[in-house]
């Protein structure tokens, strides 16, 4: 299976990238993934352009076309899942602060972010519960957060993290407003702590997690914590938010592609090489589906982009999407592990990493209605 569009494939930061990955996230994905990443080798992420693709060239960015972005994140994923969701969360605070009224922290930030300079993590999948057990306040010209966030990814690798949450009013009762602040977390040195232990913040140590265990992901709880008024990002009602939220969740995400698309074509390479014919023809039915439910995907997203009032009515379409090709990412990893047999269950395998990677993708990101329509899947 190759890119979804040929042109994609022949730009120059795909080449960088693609090299990057021959190179170095294949053959360390599964150190990687049990050891943990390190800013380094973010660091040389972002020497490919990867961390500018979809931005402004006026901000240093690529301006990269959404197949070129889409083929970058396939390859990226479909290498070492870790590295992937490290990059993935990179993007929205950039979005974010590149679309803030705030020019103070766009002229301290923005272009750092772009270039991967300063990398950045965001704290948000909490706003999607129906109970809160964080909130940030309002007092005079700062902000004070108060509550635990269970995990926040590369926590101790960021330069910021961009943290959202229900505002709370003076009377202590929750505000239907989500507040945005761009925050920089206190520096750890991970030869010599896995923890932040203040007063006002304990972070770590990093969570035990099944699948992306590398990602440096840690649990923060804020106790009084007291950020400058002008690290504010944004303020939306949460409503507001809510939407924006449902409408860019539902699109199936390329990484789902990416992961599957490795894992055929690595079923295929060990078919051909243990003498199994069989396994090589499922190979190639996996990659037919693959690429016509990509197509479909694709094209779902991009027409939600280009028409505003589309990319509402079609949130139940894109969402049946993307459980489709996540059902689809679990047969090909799960086929993967079936045809290399016992070795699959060796850490140092990529079979078993990738079924873990994704098993993370069908919660990753979810919505009630992801779930609703992923569980539909599995139990048809």
């Amino acid at each position: 299976v190759g890119p979804a569009e040929a042109s994609a494939g022949e730009a120059d930061v795909i080449g960088r990238i693609a090299e990057f990955a021959n190179r170095t996230l294949g053959p360390h994905a599964n150190r990687i993934d049990r050891r943990g990443i390190g800013r380094a080798h973010l660091n040389e992420l972002a020497g490919t352009g990867a961390f500018g693709l979809p931005f402004p060239a006026e901000l240093g960015g690529l301006a990269a076309p959404p197949q070129v972005v889409r083929e970058a994140t396939e390859l990226i994923a479909g290498a070492c899942g870790t590295t992937w969701f490290c990059f993935a969360q990179h993007r929205s605070p950039t979005t974010a602060v590149m679309n803030s009224q705030n020019s103070t922290i766009r002229d301290q930030w923005l272009a750092q972010m772009v270039a991967g300079r300063a990398i950045a993590a965001i704290a948000f999948a909490h706003l999607r519960r129906p109970k809160q057990r964080f909130w940030i306040r309002e007092d005079g010209d700062s902000f004070v957060l108060d509550g635990a966030l269970d995990w926040v990814t590369t926590w101790p690798l960021a330069s910021v993290v961009l943290i959202e949450g229900y505002a709370q009013g003076r009377d202590g009762e929750q505000r239907d407003e989500i507040i945005s602040l761009l925050i920089e977390p206190p520096k750890v040195d991970l030869t010599k702590s896995n923890l932040t232990d203040r007063e006002d913040i304990q972070a770590g140590p990093s969570l035990a997690l099944a699948a992306m265990g590398g990602t440096q992901t840690w649990p923060v709880a804020f106790r009084g914590f007291r950020v400058n008024g002008n690290q504010l990002v944004s303020r939306k009602p949460a409503s507001q938010w809510l939407r924006e939220n449902a409408v860019v969740s539902a699109d199936a995400n390329p990484a789902s592609f990416g992961i599957a698309r490795a894992a055929i074509n690595e079923m295929a390479s060990v078919g051909a090489a243990t003498g199994q014919p069989a396994v090589v023809d499922s190979a190639r039915e996996l990659a037919a589906e693959l690429v016509a439910l990509r197509e479909r995907a694709y094209q779902a997203a991009d027409a939600a982009s280009a028409d505003p009032e589309l990319a509402v009515t079609s949130i139940e379409d894109r969402t049946i999407l993307r459980a489709a090709a996540l059902n689809l990412n679990l047969r090909a990893t799960s086929a993967l592990v079936a045809a290399s047999g016992g070795a699959a269950m060796m850490l140092s395998s990529n079979a078993q990493r990738r079924a873990r990677e994704a098993l993370f993708l069908l919660v990753q990101g979810q919505t009630a209605d992801l779930r609703t329509a992923s569980i539909a899947h599995l139990t048809s």
